[in-house]
This record gives C-alpha cells, sequence and structure tokens, in this order.
C-alpha cells in the first residue's frame, strides 16, 4: 500500500477533518453519560511537518499553515470549534516543536473527558508503533488490527453512546466505495444510534454522487453530508475538495459545521470562482 497520511498531514483536509470532528465531540460532552470514541484508521497519532515526507508534498502550507499566519483578530472571529483546533495545535507545537501536528486520535483524547474511552484501530505494523508512541492514555485501546473487520467487533460499546471516524486509504477502495458502503450497512445494524463520521475525498463528482446514490438506498436514516471543495470540481490537481457524511450527527451539528466550513473557505480556497461548501442532508428523519 503506498499510502501514508504523513504526506497529507495539515493539508486544506485535515483541516476540515479535525474542526468538524472537534464540534462533533464537543456535542457529545454536552451530556454526562460517557461515550466510546472509535477510530478506524488511526494512524501515527500525530505527526512532524518539518520531516521530509511533509517537506516533499507541501500540502500542510496551503492548510493549516495559512490558519497559523492569522492574525489574533481574525482567529477570535472564527467559530468557537476553530478556535479550539488552533488552540490545540499551538500546545503540541509548543511541547513537541513547531513542526508539530495532530492526528485525529490525539484531538480525540484531548477533548475525552475522564469517564470516556477510545477504541484506535491502525493495521500497518510500522504506522502502528507510532501511534503506541504517540497515544499513551490508560482511557484508549490500540489495536493492530484491520478496522474493516475490527469494528463490528466493537460495537456497539457497552457506554452506548459515542463517534465512530472513518478515514480508510481509499487506494483500497474502487469506484463509488463499495466496501465503505458495506462496512456501514453493517456498522448501522448492529448500533444504529451511533454517530458515524465517514471522510472521503472529491476528485471525481461523478463517483461522489454514485456514492450519495448507494447510501441512499441502504435505508439509513439521518445521513448529513458536509463538504468543502477548495477548487472547483472540474480542476485536473488529484484533490479538489473532501466531505464528511455524518450518519446520527448530534443536536444542531448541522449548524455548527455550515458555520465552521463558511468560515474556513476564504481561508482554505485555492480560486476566487469555483471553490464551495455545501452542508445539506442526503437523507433525512
Amino acid at each position: 500500500m503506498n499510502y501514508r497520511h504523513h504526506f497529507h498531514a495539515g493539508n486544506f483536509a485535515d483541516v476540515m477533518k479535525h474542526v468538524l470532528l472537534l464540534q462533533l465531540l464537543d456535542r457529545l460532552n454536552a451530556k454526562d453519560k460517557p461515550y466510546r470514541y472509535i477510530d478506524t484508521h488511526g494512524g501515527a497519532g500525530k505527526y512532524d511537518l518539518s520531516e521530509a515526507p511533509a517537506q516533499k508534498s507541501g500540502e500542510f502550507l496551503t492548510g493549516i499553515h495559512r490558519l497559523i499566519q492569522l492574525s489574533s483578530a481574525q482567529k477570535k472571529q472564527a467559530p468557537v470549534a476553530i478556535q479550539r483546533y488552533l488552540d490545540l495545535v499551538g500546545q503540541l507545537r509548543e511541547q513537541d516543536g513547531k513542526g508539530a501536528y495532530p492526528g485525529s486520535p490525539w484531538f480525540a483524547v484531548q477533548e475525552m473527558r475522564e469517564q470516556d474511552k477510545a477504541t484506535i484501530f491502525e493495521m500497518q505494523s510500522e504506522v502502528f508503533e507510532y501511534l503506541r508512541d504517540n497515544i499513551r492514555d490508560k482511557r484508549v485501546g490500540l489495536h493492530e488490527r484491520d478496522a474493516y473487520e475490527g469494528l463490528l467487533a466493537v460495537i456497539p460499546p457497552k457506554e452506548k453512546r459515542g463517534l465512530v471516524m472513518i478515514d480508510p486509504p481509499y487506494e483500497i477502495e474502487r469506484k463509488d466505495f463499495p466496501q465503505l458502503v458495506e462496512l456501514l450497512q453493517n456498522a448501522h445494524k448492529k448500533w444504529a444510534t451511533g454517530v458515524f463520521a465517514v471522510w472521503y475525498p472529491i476528485k471525481d463528482r461523478a463517483m461522489i454522487e454514485r456514492f450519495e446514490k448507494k447510501m441512499f438506498k441502504t435505508g439509513i436514516r439521518r445521513q448529513l453530508i458536509c463538504e468543502i471543495c477548495v477548487w472547483p470540481d472540474d480542476t485536473p490537481v488529484g484533490l479538489n475538495g473532501c466531505g464528511l457524511l455524518v450518519i446520527n450527527p448530534p443536536w444542531q451539528f448541522a449548524e455548527d459545521a455550515k458555520a465552521a466550513l463558511q468560515w474556513l473557505l476564504p481561508h482554505l480556497k485555492m480560486t476566487e470562482h469555483g471553490a464551495m461548501t455545501n452542508v445539506r442532508w442526503l437523507v433525512g428523519e
């Protein structure tokens, strides 16, 4: 497998995913009852943008780097979740150096309360070693395991409420993500009340439309689409944008996501025309 997240860490898609993740966790934290955070593809947990992979791609320069460069006044105008996101990135940079950037498991651990638990999967052995070094917390269980079969073994969690973050290496997916659709169908059958957040790349709009049609036909209710495109859909650059499909989004999350993405767009877009954000219900109640 050629995929290594270190090349893409801190890019615009990471910014979008992590801001929305913080908004989801904030909504879960609004209730006293404990929850379980499950990350199907945890990666290394955190990254160093000063190292060769990130420097070679330079993707972080049009992502987190742009936001770090904003003035204090600009940052204070951002939605609360974006301010929190930048604060957490700043904390890790102070701790580990200016090249440090967190992965989803690190963000989640910072937001979890004492009563909450996490289960993190990572199937690549060399990456799992980094994850084990970077995420050390008694509330977290780390599993060197393929999440496409491992997820179904750990849900529903004993906490009965929680969030599954799914961000697979799309090199192993085909066309309209059939493996992903099957996983979501099976997982939802086992845990119909869980919150499932699925990140996906936008490179070919026709493929995304086929994916949406497949998800619509599953019969799963309450599917919310959140997208940001920094290039127009038909730009042949590789990654024009990204989306987060959220099943069972918490109360008011749609409004949170819309405000966050609208604030991010002018800071992350790569062109004056054609860039856009989109938050809409694929399937309602």
